[in-house]
């Protein structure tokens, strides 16, 4: 019988990769518009059709255009390919094993409640086509929370089975003290539990597997192993009234298989072509994560298994518990109440800003923002996930009672230590380093790690994100090399790493490392803003003086400051190499340098008179912007050979440029 269980696997398997090429073939720009706001996710969401937003007098979005946009967004046919695989699995499959009519019944509700789930979340994907915007979050929890609730109802009142009923207690809730005399002798008090209960399990894991489809093969991989994991629970029961619970199981695990080739992860990044081509060529979308997901709970609710569902489901646990807690709880917290001695002010930061557990939510772009590769970080985490699976088996199936603890604890400490990597690698220091088969004899270079300065048995705690050409001898002061190895927070590492980049003149890999910098955590450090902004106008100017210098047959690279000798640095603050960061930022914000025009313009350039969220104080006209470059340039020019002149007003705007930059 298990051998004719399988064929739903197989069926779902083949049914899903035929309807992902025909879809792909069918459907190839239905492709989501939607652009998600925030400086973690550059990549993502650039779809089909660009929707652009404007905020309208009363307060409303409106749409301001709509034009196509970059093809690296796949088109979402993987959902819909998916849910016909796994109802076509299912529905074969018990007509072939002949289901007698509860059986039946069972299987309807699963596959309906499945159904249920996969609207919700194609009517999301078709809005993000369409319209650029999904549906609201309270709009998809209320969505999925409908149809959990009404599985719930039919799963307690319809289903009769002699060891599935769910119309009584069960253990262990009825074995609970207290509790379980509430439950059994309360009327009511059980129906209302289970329908609770039920709905928390099937829309947390729906949501759950929603989050972690955030990178190609991810979500697939991890649904494949949590479903066969269940499946192999299943049929090692032998209990015929299971089997709808396993091919429903089955046909997940089958589903994801037909859908992987159309989704197999590779190293690609969006704006990286360094990182190469991209393999996938559908995503699954909301309707595929949202339906199997609802079905995975479903299954481990009815055959009575919810709580090895924390097991078995542990990636989703972690994707599902980082998103909630780091952005739902810990942000609107930390907004209402905490205040950042540091910054001398009140409440309003930058989340960023916040001692939040991880860099991004959910738990997979932490580890990508981290720079490791995506390929084999959706790799690291199926094998996580099938590690978490073998274990969840293993808690049920143990022969003595301790061996099934032992699993349970060794599954629950594994999730606890992936969960601790996140905090362990927040935080960011500045350390020394060697390109690879550099000489001993050549200066370490000041580089970018993560984790720990430590090694542990001859393994480091740490990785290195970024490596300058700034040699340690940059340092010039006992302050500066007090610095390294001093784990902090990653802007922080970021601001002071690019300001000793700056003042050894490494121009280009002080621009690298600030423009990691987002706006919002810009505005709390207007030194470094200011001189980012004197960074990239400068090698705006060296490489527009270079190209003037090859048409003039003039030689490249030469100083563009004609009063400067060779080797002679001509910014007055990489002349004097005993500039800390302690004495260079309040001269570079007061001094002479940070003399203004009539109308607010500063000698380092024209973000002083920026306001702090970025606008300007007034709409310029074409010519004030021209003025505004012209005297960019010639403020710059002065500030570098000393000169620091005040241009009177009619000669020059005061037109403040965007702080953004280039980003």
């Amino acid at each position: 019988m298990i051998p004719m269980l399988l064929g739903s696997l197989v069926v779902a398997l083949v049914v899903t990769a035929l309807s992902s090429a025909l879809l792909l073939a069918l459907f190839p720009r239905f492709r989501s518009g939607e652009r998600k706001e925030g400086h973690f996710r550059p990549d993502q969401s650039t779809g089909s059709y660009r929707v652009e937003l404007r905020q309208g007098t009363d307060g409303q979005q409106k749409v301001k255009s709509i034009r196509p946009a970059s093809a690296t967004e796949l088109p979402i046919v993987g959902g819909v390919a998916m849910l016909i695989g796994v109802t076509a699995a299912t529905i074969g499959v018990a007509f072939w094993l002949g289901f007698n009519d509860m059986q039946w019944e069972l299987l309807i509700i699963l596959v309906g409640a499945t159904l249920g789930f996969g609207a919700v979340g194609f009517v999301d994907d078709w809005c993000k086509v369409h319209r650029g915007v999904g549906i609201t979050e309270l709009q998809k929890f209320a969505g999925v929370l409908f149809f959990a609730l009404a599985a719930a109802v039919a799963l307690n009142r319809l289903i009769v089975f002699p060891h599935l009923s769910a119309r009584l207690a069960y253990p262990p809730y009825r074995d609970i003290p207290w509790l379980g005399n509430v439950l059994v002798h309360t009327q009511y008090a059980w129906i209302i539990f289970f329908i609770l209960m039920t709905a928390t399990v099937a829309t947390t894991t729906s949501l759950a597997v929603d989050f972690a489809d955030g990178m190609d093969g991810l979500g697939g991989g991890l649904l494949v192993s949590a479903a066969l994991s269940f499946a192999a629970i299943l049929l090692g029961q032998e209990n015929d009234e299971l089997w709808p619970a396993a091919i429903c199981a089955l046909a997940i695990a089958g589903a994801a298989m037909g859908f992987l080739p159309f989704n197999w992860p590779s190293s690609w990044k969006a704006k990286s072509p360094a990182f190469g081509s991209r393999r996938a060529r559908i995503i699954m979308g909301d309707t595929g994560s949202l339906s199997l997901g609802g079905l995975l709970a479903l299954v481990a609710v009815i055959s009575r298994n919810e709580f090895v569902l924390i097991f078995i489901g542990g990636v989703f646990v972690l994707e599902g518990l980082s998103a909630l807690i780091s952005a739902r709880i810990l942000v609107r917290f930390y907004r209402r109440f905490l205040v950042l001695e540091r910054f001398n002010s009140g409440r309003g930061f930058a989340h960023t800003e916040f001692p939040l557990p991880f860099l991004a939510t959910p738990m997979h772009h932490h580890f990508d923002l981290l720079n490791w590769d995506r390929k084999r970080l959706v790799y690291g985490a199926w094998l996580l996930g099938a590690g978490l699976g073998v274990l969840g088996f293993a808690s049920m199936s143990g022969t003595f009672t301790w061996e099934r603890y032992l699993a349970r604890f060794a599954a629950l400490l594994l999730i606890v230590f992936i969960w601790q990597t996140g905090a362990w690698s927040r935080s960011f220091f500045i350390g020394l380093a060697r390109q690879p088969g550099a000489p001993e004899q050549e200066p370490a270079r000041l580089a970018l790690y993560y984790g720990f300065p430590f090694k542990l048995f001859g393994r480091k705690l740490n990785g290195r994100i970024d490596i300058t050409e700034v040699t340690n001898e940059a340092l010039a002061s006992p302050a500066e090399r007090l610095l390294l190895w001093q784990r902090m927070p990653v802007f922080d590492a970021r601001a002071i790493l690019g300001y000793i980049c700056y003042r050894a003149g490494s121009l280009e890999d002080a621009r690298r490392v600030w423009a990691r910098l987002p706006t919002l955590n810009l505005k709390y450090r207007p030194e470094i803003a200011e001189m980012l902004a004197d960074v990239r106008l400068t090698l705006a100017v060296e490489s527009d003086a270079a190209l003037d210098d090859g048409d003039d047959g003039g030689q490249a690279g030469a100083p563009s400051d004609p009063d400067a000798s060779p080797g002679e640095p001509s910014d007055p603050f990489l002349a004097d190499p005993n500039k800390t960061l302690a004495t260079a930022m309040p001269l570079l914000r007061d001094g002479p340098g940070a003399q203004t025009n009539p109308r607010g313009v500063s000698a380092y350039g024209p973000l002083q008179t920026v306001a702090l969220d970025g606008s300007s104080p007034s709409q310029p006209s074409a010519d004030d912007a021209t003025d505004s470059a012209l005297w960019s340039a010639t403020a710059w020019s002065a500030a570098r050979s000393g000169a620091h002149p005040i241009p009177d007003s009619s000669d020059a705007s005061g037109t403040p440029s965007d702080p953004r930059g280039d980003e």
